[in-house]
Order: C-alpha cells, then sequence, then structure tokens
C-alpha cells in the first residue's frame, strides 16, 4: 500500500481498513481489569474498532559523516483529530464482531495534522528549527482496537471502562 509523496490516503474510498495488532487479547482482559483495581468484576465486554489513519514519513539524516534514513509514523483519530506518534506498527486480525464508529472528519485536514505532529516531534527529536524533506510514504485508514467493558465495583456500582487494546491504557466513561 504504498503511495507516492502527495497522494490521497489509500484505503479510506475503496472501504479497506486494516487493524492494528491487539496487543492486549480478550483473554488478558480479566488480568488488565484487576491490575486497575482489584474489587473491579467484570459483567460485559464490547470490542471496537476505532477509526484512525496511518500517516509513515520518512526523511533523511546526515550523523557522523554517514546517511541514513528516518522514519517515523502518525495516527490520527478520525472522529476528533487527536494525534499521536506510533512506533513499532503491526496489523492484525479484526476484532471478532467489533463496533465501527463512523469516521467524522475529513482525510485531507487530518494528514495535514498528521504532517504538523511529525514535524514538531522530528524538531524537538533533532534539536533543530530546520523540518525541510519530510516525504509522506503512506498513509491508510485503520482501525485501532478497543474494549469497552462494563464492570462492577463494590463501592462505585457499575463502570464503564474503555481500554485500549495496543498498550492497555484505559479511560473511564
Amino acid at each position: 500500500m504504498i503511495a507516492p509523496s502527495g497522494s490521497p490516503a489509500q484505503g479510506i474510498a475503496d472501504g479497506q481498513e486494516a487493524w492494528l495488532k491487539a496487543r492486549l487479547p480478550l483473554d488478558g482482559l480479566e488480568r488488565r481489569v484487576a491490575d486497575i483495581d482489584p474489587e473491579l468484576t467484570v459483567d460485559a465486554v464490547e470490542p471496537i474498532g476505532f477509526p484512525y489513519l496511518l500517516c509513515l514519513y520518512r526523511w533523511n539524516t546526515r550523523r557522523w559523516g554517514m546517511d541514513r534514513q528516518e522514519l517515523m509514523s502518525c495516527l490520527v483519530d478520525r472522529c476528533q483529530g487527536v494525534s499521536t506518534t506510533l512506533e513499532g506498527v503491526e496489523f492484525g486480525p479484526p476484532l471478532d464482531a467489533a463496533t465501527l464508529p463512523p469516521p467524522e472528519l475529513d482525510t485531507s485536514p487530518l494528514e495535514r495534522k498528521a504532517r504538523q505532529h511529525v514535524m514538531q516531534v522530528r524538531r524537538h527529536r533533532l534539536k533543530r528549527r530546520s523540518a525541510s524533506g519530510l516525504e509522506l510514504v503512506r498513509c491508510q485508514a485503520v482501525r485501532k482496537p478497543l474494549w469497552r467493558i462494563t464492570a462492577r465495583h463494590a463501592r462505585h456500582d457499575e463502570l464503564d471502562l474503555l481500554i485500549d487494546a495496543l498498550n492497555g491504557g484505559y479511560y473511564l466513561l
């Protein structure tokens, strides 16, 4: 799915969306919930495939007299436009019976957001103002696996948690 620099995002118009690999599988959820709070008891689990745009950028640097190519991936939320860099991108199978929220934002502004984010991170890492030579390698629609958990707690009764299947982070809903 490599596209030339400046080409539109791949996999969006044709409905083909890749899934990021869930590093926290369904059978690991009980343990993760117990790590959050031992008093939580899982009642229900709903898999969710949240829409993101994954953009891969490259640039050349010269360090200690050697030229080398640097790569950086950026994930942009296709509902809110929040961006983050991502290392070690792995693709995997979709979650079974996952709820698939529709994307709410157009891809063009999200591609610009990803570029700005990568330029900022790159400037920070290299400690230089210049961010020229940044090339878009590919941009594709992906689904990030999440787990929506309904749990019971002795003091707080019923709680809803959203657990990130990539890094195990959680959000109280």
